[in-house]
């Protein structure tokens, strides 16, 4: 579809949706401020997943040519998805509730869900890397390695999916960069605020900037490039483990299955970073901000909530979006309005056709609380092209925001 302009005192906004009075008034306001950053470039890019974020709107494109801004990257750095096609088609007698309460309940004995830890440090080569400040090395050193390979809570999660038309299995994971992530991205906005503050910069509510040619600016970029790489680690590591249960469970069935094609063959894409990339013949620095990369040919996964579709996709290389999509299907209420709207029961039932067990921890992620998935992906179709419709069979969440 050919996107809405949204004329403002900065650049022009160009927005993925059917009419801008959907555009909640708070998310409206942050476009407008978002658009007044200097350095600003042709135009912000406003995708169909857009709600209201710290600072700037989840489902945002910004590219920039001069700074840096953390809160247009977002505070869950380097989150993503990643998804694996296990070739192996569902065969519901075999392939029951039992198959997949099993498979759940050997994946959540090795990865540590909502606020949950490993019990050892995990080890892995990025954790020699030197950080900016001191806090953030301690975090490195102590905190990161007791979470690399666990869930987190919040919208993040660990599905079994069937695709439709073939009945193929898939396993699906998404998570980031967990507490370290959120940190680093605190402490750099709270550095833009003040550096803001101090050069006497017009100031934005929760949009502190940075000179991509600063000290400042260079640290942030090293940092955020490290949470990007620990997310993507920790999503591996958590799907080796949802292999590796799967194939166990398997057995058990006595169906023949064996996974082969190691990390090449997982799918991964995420959300939540800034990029150098060039546009409309510029060097820029690309913010995604609950939004992904959809170059020409790239493989992307695109979820909606739980119990709904997720949709593997192929980037189209559209100019007008700096060659982004949505993320995902985007919050229609806060996480109190559901815990207010919703019971238990209401979630069960939002799960219907699933063999997922709905818990009251989890009511702030009720279906109902997301947008409808299949308009979303109607509203990007110039964005990106479906390849596999994929449905939940099981969702597995951990409870708290952590």
């Amino acid at each position: 579809m050919k996107p809405l302009v949204l004329e403002t005192s900065g650049v022009p906004a160009k927005l993925w949706v059917r009419d801008l009075n959907q555009v909640e008034g708070l998310a409206m306001e942050q476009i407008k401020r978002m658009a007044t950053v200097p350095g600003m470039f042709k135009w912000l890019a406003i995708m169909p997943d857009v709600h209201v974020g710290k600072g700037a709107v989840v489902g945002s494109v910004a590219a920039n040519k001069e700074m840096v801004v953390p809160n247009i990257v977002g505070v869950d750095i380097g989150c993503g998805v990643c998804a694996a096609d296990t070739g192996l088609v569902w065969e519901p007698k075999r392939m029951g509730k039992e198959f997949w309460r099993s498979w759940q309940g050997l994946v959540m004995r090795e990865v540590p869900l909502g606020f949950g830890r490993l019990k050892e440090k995990a080890d892995w080569e990025g954790f020699e890397v030197r950080m900016t400040a001191g806090k953030l090395q301690q975090l490195v050193k102590e905190v990161a390695p007791l979470q690399l390979g666990s869930l987190g809570g919040g919208n993040h999660f660990i599905e079994g999916c069937r695709e439709e038309g073939t009945g193929r299995v898939w396993l699906t994971v998404h998570s980031g960069s967990r507490h370290t992530g959120l940190q680093i991205a605190m402490h750099h906005a709270g550095v833009a605020a003040k550096l803001d503050e101090r050069k006497g910069w017009k100031g934005l509510p929760d949009l502190g900037y940075l000179p991509l040619d600063s000290e400042e600016g260079r640290d942030y970029v090293t940092d955020m490039n490290w949470a990007i790489d620990f997310a993507l680690e920790n999503r591996f590591r958590m799907m080796e483990v949802m292999l590796a249960a799967f194939e166990r469970v398997c057995g058990r069935q006595g169906v023949r299955w064996s996974w082969t094609s190691g990390r090449e063959g997982i799918i991964n894409i995420h959300h939540n970073f800034a990029n150098g990339e060039k546009h409309y013949g510029a060097e820029v620095m690309v913010h995604r901000k609950g939004a992904t990369q959809a170059r020409q040919g790239q493989l992307g996964v695109v979820p909606g909530s739980m119990g709904a579709a997720t949709y593997i996709v192929q980037g189209l290389g559209n100019p007008e979006s700096f060659e982004s999509c949505a993320h995902g299907a985007g919050r229609t209420m806060s996480r109190t309005q559901a815990k207010k709207r919703w019971k238990q029961e209401d979630l069960q039932e939002q799960l219907t056709g699933t063999f997922t067990k709905a818990s009251r921890g989890i009511i702030d992620e009720a279906p109902g609380a997301y947008k409808n998935i299949d308009e979303v992906m109607d509203l990007q179709s110039d964005l990106v092209a479906v390849k596999h419709k994929l449905m939940p069979i099981m969702t597995v969440k951990g409870e708290g925001r952590n």
